[in-house]
């Protein structure tokens, strides 16, 4: 009769702390892991906000109006930085498709789903946006 060794396996065990963790005292660690989480976007969020923004080349109206119309039609996302300077920086460009416009007022849908409108004379570049970019499949 032939005899089968079972190999052995060293188990390692490891606890929170070793990673790092510190204990709180909280017993339902998932809503602690959520608000540190939390936290973290909100660090990202702000580094990205701050983030130098460098200012694109200024349009005229006429190729604002020529680059909105085009996107409008096409219902191709657009890239829009707005000709405002916040303490020297200029905004993070608005990813958004043109709904339409009415009087002097243009219509956005912005990627994360809110509207907004804007005036003509607030727009300082418009640039087309990858379609794959804006449907996140890059």
């Amino acid at each position: 009769m032939r005899q089968f060794s079972i190999p052995k396996y060293n188990i390692i065990r490891v606890t929170p702390e070793q990673f790092g963790y510190k204990d709180r005292g909280i017993l339902k660690w998932q809503g602690m892991i959520l608000s540190d989480h939390t936290d973290a976007l909100k660090r990202e969020k702000l580094n990205e906000h701050l983030s130098e923004v460098e200012a694109k080349e200024g349009m005229s109206e006429e190729g604002i109006s020529e680059a909105l119309y085009n996107a409008f039609v096409t219902a191709t996302p657009v890239l829009i930085q707005a000709n405002v300077i916040n303490n020297g920086r200029y905004y993070n460009d608005l990813e958004c498709i043109i709904l339409g416009y009415e009087d002097n007022q243009i219509y956005l849908k912005l990627k994360d789903g809110r509207t907004t409108n804007c005036t003509l004379d607030q727009i300082r570049n418009v640039e087309y946006m990858d379609m794959l970019k804006w449907f996140d499949k890059v």
